[in-house]
C-alpha cells in the first residue's frame, strides 16, 4: 500500500513538474525576443498583463474599417468549422454557443485562421503531432451586445456568490477579466474581431487537451493562458496553439486561452509595442 501511494504521489508530481518558464525554454528556437507570447508571459509573471478593459487598452482609438463579416457556416472550407450545434444556447463546452451570429467574424479574422492552420501543420512534429492532424473548431465569433451583458451579469453574480466579502466594485473588476462589460466599453466579440476556438485532433477524433474550456462551465482559475495549475501536456498544447496563432497574426487574450483576435484594441496594444498598428480597426457591429 505504501509503495503504491508513493508511486501515485510521484506520478501526480510529474504531471505538474514543468513550469511555464521551462516549457518556453524547451522551445526557445521557436521564439524571439520580440515574440508577443514571451512578452505576455513576462507581463503575467509580474502581474502586469492588462485585462481587456484596462485603461491602457481602452485609450486606443477605433477607426471603423467597415470590413465585411463572413459566415463560417456558409463557407465550405476544410479544417476550420463550427463546433456542433447545441439544442439551446451555451449548452456545454463541446458545442458552439448556439447563438445566431456565432459563426460570423470579420473577413480578416477568417483569413488569419486559415493561416493558423498552415502554422499548426508547420509546428506539428515539434509538439508531437502530424501535419494535417490538428484542425480548428470555432465556439463563437460575433456576439450581440444583449448577450454580452447577460453573460457579464451572470459571471458577476457568480463571483459575488463565491466571494461574499468582496465589494461590488472589486467584483465588477474581477468579472471584467473573464467577460467584457458593455458599459463604457466596446466588447471585442461585438466587433467580430475575436473568436473563441478549440483544437481538434482529427486522427484520434477528440479535442486537444488544453485544459477546461470556457469560464461559463469550468474553473476560471485554469482559464488564464499561463496558468501553472494545468498539466505539462496542457501547457505544451497551449504553447502549440499560441505559437501557431501568433505566426498567423492573431493575438491571445491572456486570461482566456481559447480567445484570439485581430484588429481590436487588445491586439493593437500588444502589436503597438512592436511598432505596428496604432489604431483599432473595428467597432461594435450594429
Amino acid at each position: 500500500m505504501i509503495m503504491r501511494l508513493m508511486c501515485l504521489i510521484g506520478l501526480q508530481a510529474s504531471v505538474f513538474a514543468i513550469n511555464w518558464n521551462e516549457i518556453l525554454e524547451s522551445h526557445v528556437e521557436l521564439l524571439s525576443d520580440k515574440s508577443i507570447v514571451i512578452r505576455q508571459y513576462e507581463a503575467v509573471s509580474k502581474s502586469e498583463a492588462p485585462a481587456i478593459v484596462d485603461s491602457r487598452i481602452k485609450e486606443i482609438p477605433i477607426c471603423e474599417s467597415y470590413e465585411e463579416l463572413i459566415d463560417l457556416r456558409l463557407l465550405n472550407v476544410e479544417r476550420i468549422s463550427m463546433m456542433p450545434q447545441p439544442k439551446s444556447p451555451f449548452e456545454g463546452p463541446v458545442f458552439n454557443s448556439g447563438l445566431p451570429n456565432a459563426s460570423k467574424m470579420r473577413a480578416s479574422v477568417f483569413l488569419k485562421l486559415q493561416g493558423m492552420i498552415d502554422q499548426l501543420d508547420k509546428l506539428a512534429i515539434g509538439f508531437g503531432y502530424e501535419p494535417g492532424q490538428v484542425d480548428i473548431l470555432v465556439f463563437e465569433g460575433l456576439r450581440d451586445l444583449g448577450t454580452q451583458k447577460m453573460l457579464f451579469d451572470k459571471k458577476l453574480e457568480e463571483i459575488l456568490l463565491l466571494n461574499p466579502d468582496m465589494s461590488f466594485e472589486m467584483a465588477e473588476k474581477e468579472t471584467a477579466k473573464w467577460v467584457s462589460p458593455v458599459k463604457n466599453n466596446t466588447p471585442v466579440h461585438s466587433t467580430g474581431a475575436a473568436v473563441d476556438i478549440r483544437l481538434w485532433d482529427s486522427k484520434n477524433n477528440r479535442f486537444l487537451d488544453l485544459g477546461p474550456f470556457g469560464v461559463i462551465w469550468g474553473d476560471s482559475q485554469l482559464a488564464p493562458t499561463f496558468s501553472e495549475r494545468i498539466t505539462d501536456a496542457q501547457k505544451n498544447n497551449r504553447l502549440y496553439c499560441l505559437l501557431a496563432a501568433e505566426r498567423a497574426d492573431l493575438t491571445n487574450y491572456v486570461y482566456e486561452w481559447w480567445h484570439f483576435s485581430f484588429g481590436d484594441r487588445y491586439d493593437v496594444y500588444w502589436k503597438d509595442q512592436n511598432g505596428q498598428e496604432k489604431v483599432a480597426l473595428y467597432s461594435s457591429v450594429q
